[in-house]
């Protein structure tokens, strides 16, 4: 694994690569990225850049604000956490939103809010299983429509989700102590969605809407990025079928709150675990 130092982003000079990360990292069109002074402006009035240094140069980084809404109060808004491809897959994101953590703390606040695509697994679990995010609430659309190679073409339907950093549920997700939850799998009481290979393509078989277990396991394809390249339509049938499924169990009065990936003799399998009790807003 490379070895990179995590550390503050305080000096201008060093933002001009900021615009290249998130072209590199995402596919961003010109008109689509986020002026470096822009980033520096939120920096300069109370937000925070962490930097992953390698040697000198930055591969990776991640940004938030200030923010005030109800009913959250004060928190911080986490809108880019971007890595080179080159050194993806190795941890780095997570330990970008560790150090961003552990900066939030020392500033005084409870919880960082972002917004991820609940149909990106690798980012599902980074959020909800290795970090500890929660969410009941979902936004269709949210950014509009967007020409990056990862969006274009598919409404961009958003998690709003909530990291209440100083909680029992965070700090045991980012020390690894997580639940076992693979036995729920094969349990038709809260599987939400029968799913079947379809021209070699996973799709959805049958919803169910109506049940009522303490735990909701709701499937994903594990390969967004490949159908976003080549199957937009089975994506789009994806969309659909996880939007119905994610806003009727939030109005419910479920949370997502842990995602699950399981090898199995046919491939991958992805769940997000959605549990109805309300149980990570404490803070220690």
């Amino acid at each position: 694994m490379t070895i990179l130092e995590y550390k503050e982003m305080l000096d201008f000079s060093e933002y001009d690569i900021l615009e290249d990360i998130q072209e590199d990292a995402w596919g961003m069109p010109a008109r689509e990225l986020v002026p470096k002074r822009l980033i520096y402006a939120t920096l300069k009035s109370g937000g925070v850049v962490i930097g992953a240094y390698k040697s000198e140069e930055v591969v990776g980084y991640c940004w938030g604000w200030v923010g005030n809404k109800d009913p959250y109060g004060l928190f911080i808004y986490s809108h880019h956490n971007a890595v080179r491809k080159e050194y993806q897959n190795q941890g780095i994101g997570f330990q970008l939103k560790l150090v961003q953590r552990d900066w939030a703390i020392k500033q005084g606040y409870n919880l960082i809010n972002w917004t991820f695509d609940p149909l990106q697994s690798k980012n599902c679990y980074l959020n909800l299983h290795k970090l500890g995010v929660v969410c009941s609430n979902y936004k269709r659309n949210y950014w509009g429509e967007m020409t990056d190679i990862l969006n274009k073409g598919i409404d961009s339907d958003r998690f709003y989700s909530n990291w209440y950093i100083r909680s029992k549920h965070v700090e045991e997700r980012v020390q690894g102590k997580n639940g076992d939850f693979s036995h729920f799998i094969h349990s038709s009481n809260c599987k939400v969605f029968d799913t079947q290979i379809d021209n070699n393509k996973l799709v959805v078989k049958k919803a169910r809407l109506e049940l009522n277990s303490q735990y909701m396991l709701i499937e994903i394809p594990s390969n967004f990025n490949e159908l976003i390249k080549k199957d937009k339509k089975t994506l789009i049938h994806w969309r659909k079928e996880t939007r119905k499924a994610f806003e009727t169990y939030f109005d419910k009065g479920y949370k997502a709150t842990d995602f699950i990936v399981e090898k199995e003799t046919d491939g991958i399998k992805c769940f997000h675990i959605l549990k109805k009790e309300e149980i990570v807003n404490n803070h220690k």
